[in-house]
């Protein structure tokens, strides 16, 4: 006699090939809860978890200080105006987190804005048509960055060097420009500048400007290229410390991904010197000075390691935010704007020794597990015929 086996029930996927959720899989907020949890848990968040809750912390006491019957600290208004003020600031950060993300630096940023605001003043004062200035004032941008690639990839020079050579290159082309602030007043260029959306009525209003929209913009390309691109995966890699050997072992080009990085960051600093040049409505050599040290700090502050290989662009953003908000701290109190510095400093150096716990924590895991980790059998005696 026979008998019958039961068969097993077949293991579906949670998911459909369109993404819907399969009968019997919980799906929905709990399948999202449980994905979020996982990353929370992951340790390469808990330094933009750390940002995040400095970002709240200001928040409350902010709210809990200046707010008052008939208006409220946090709204819409505060965020409007945080993006209107560091929205440059913020395209700068973006490109130095792909840079810091590699491990490398890029001290040329704040120069290189500079240069870019002399160069479009001076081209509208000549009578270029706008469209060629705005082209010009990025390509300046992206020219520097170039050049600081090819140094560090293909002459071997320290990021940090070569980007320091950049930065007085830029500066001194500054004064070659004009050593005289230059003010732009093209009617095409004051209408860009000035164009803005508004919402909202009476002490509530706030605005939407072009140059929040195009800091926002860099921000989601800077997103997608980072974290669904074969590009971003490489741009991790190179930051994993082991020179890019593992990238280029995975068939990934490593050094023409080291080039883009820095291209990438000064065609930021060229998109940033414009939107600068939005704000200031001028061109001025000695603009930006220490420029570079903010957006670093800002990266830094948004969970980035200098070490590289652990870092997010919406980190970045939340350590613009949480610069941002001191700055407006200090205003409300009517203190002087050197304790910015003051602040930003104490803030930079928490989270830089948080980053050395979590690396000494990691570094003591993996000894841990090599050490519980068994040893090889040995290899068998070759038979004797």
């Amino acid at each position: 006699m026979t008998s019958t086996q039961t068969p097993a029930p077949a293991t579906t996927s949670r998911r459909t090939k369109g993404g819907a959720p399969r009968p019997g899989s919980t799906g929905g907020i709990a399948d999202v809860a449980r994905r979020w949890g996982h990353r929370l848990a992951d340790r390469r968040f808990l330094p933009v978890a750390g940002t995040l809750l400095t970002l709240v912390l200001i928040l409350v006491i902010g709210q809990a200080r200046y707010s008052t019957d008939t208006r409220s600290f946090v709204n819409m208004r505060l965020f409007s105006n945080l993006l209107v003020d560091n929205s440059y600031l913020l395209v700068l950060a973006v490109g130095m987190t792909f840079v810091i993300l590699t491990g490398g630096i890029d001290l040329s940023v704040g120069a290189v804005v500079a240069l870019v605001g002399l160069v479009v003043a001076k081209l509208l004062i000549l009578g270029v048509p706008l469209p060629l200035v705005l082209l010009a004032g990025v390509l300046v941008g992206t020219v520097f960055g170039l050049l600081i690639g090819v140094l560090v990839q293909y002459f071997s020079i320290q990021p940090f060097i070569a980007s320091l050579a950049a930065m007085f290159l830029a500066r001194g082309l500054c004064n070659v420009v004009s050593v005289e602030s230059l003010a732009i007043e093209d009617k095409g260029f004051t209408d860009l500048a000035s164009w803005r959306l508004k919402f909202g009525h009476g002490p509530s209003i706030w605005y939407i400007n072009l140059s929040m929209i195009v800091a926002l913009v860099v921000v989601l390309v800077a997103v997608y290229l980072l974290h669904y691109t074969r590009f971003g995966r490489t741009v991790y890699g190179l930051g994993a410390g082991d020179g890019g050997q593992a990238v280029g072992l995975m068939g990934l080009r490593a050094a023409r991904t080291k080039v883009w990085v820095y291209v990438i960051s000064g065609t930021c600093a060229g998109i940033a010197g414009i939107l600068f040049a939005f704000y200031t409505r001028s061109g001025f050599n000695l603009t930006g000075i220490g420029m570079e040290l903010d957006a670093i700090a800002s990266v830094v502050i948004g969970g980035a390691m200098l070490t590289g290989g652990s870092g997010f662009v919406l980190g970045s953003v939340a350590g613009v935010l949480v610069y941002g908000l001191i700055q407006v701290l200090i205003a409300r109190e009517g203190l002087d704007s050197w304790w910015t510095k003051v602040f930003i400093g104490a803030v930079l150096l928490l989270f830089v020794l948080l980053q050395r716990a979590l690396s000494t924590g990691q570094k003591r895991r993996r000894k841990k597990n090599k050490e519980e980790s068994p040893a090889p059998p040995p290899a068998a005696a070759p038979a004797v015929s």
